[in-house]
């Protein structure tokens, strides 16, 4: 028979049994709570890692293509004294190669939303020069196009021609 002593000792051993069912049952489930929690910051530290190495390579690839941006910024007019110094560059060159050269109207203008210098020319010579001249203009080293050239005989030896040129002009708002 099982006398009161047992049955104490065995609903004691009972209630520890229950207790530690419990703890290890919350233990369990506090480890895998953890655990989730753990693999979500794991998860934000490789995104992070992965945003920091992506920066840096774009870092860089700043510093290492900044001669080829800047050489590739000079083909291009960005304020108003490189459009006064486009206007010289080009003074200065028919001046070189003698030929008469007048500056027409140099205005801004916006085509598609890219803006552009227009620029008129009514320039004379002989028809070497002038043929040299005009094909100077198409070699500038600037973003540029001829949007018209009308040759005309002046005399005998002197020719004319009216030129228009558009010139790009840098610009970050697109």
């Amino acid at each position: 028979m099982i006398n009161g002593k047992t049955k104490r000792v065995a609903g004691i051993a009972a209630v520890t049994l229950a207790v530690v069912l419990v703890g290890v049952t919350l233990s369990i489930k506090l480890i895998i709570d953890q655990s989730e929690l753990l693999s979500q910051q794991a998860q934000a530290l490789a995104v992070d890692q992965a945003q920091q190495s992506a920066f840096s390579r774009l870092q860089r690839l700043v510093e290492d293509t900044q001669p080829q941006r800047d050489q590739l910024q000079s083909y291009y007019l960005t304020s108003q004294s490189d459009s006064i110094d486009f206007l010289n560059f080009v003074e200065n060159i028919a001046r070189m190669r003698g030929i008469e050269l007048e500056t027409i109207n140099p205005t801004e203008i916006e085509v598609k939303s890219e803006k552009y210098l227009s620029v008129g020319y009514d320039i004379s010579g002989t028809l070497s020069q002038v043929e040299e001249f005009i094909s100077t203009l198409e070699a500038i080293p600037y973003v540029s196009q001829l949007k018209s050239v009308e040759l005309n005989q002046l005399s005998s030896t002197r020719w004319g021609a009216n030129v228009m040129i558009e010139v790009a002009i840098e610009s970050y708002e697109s």
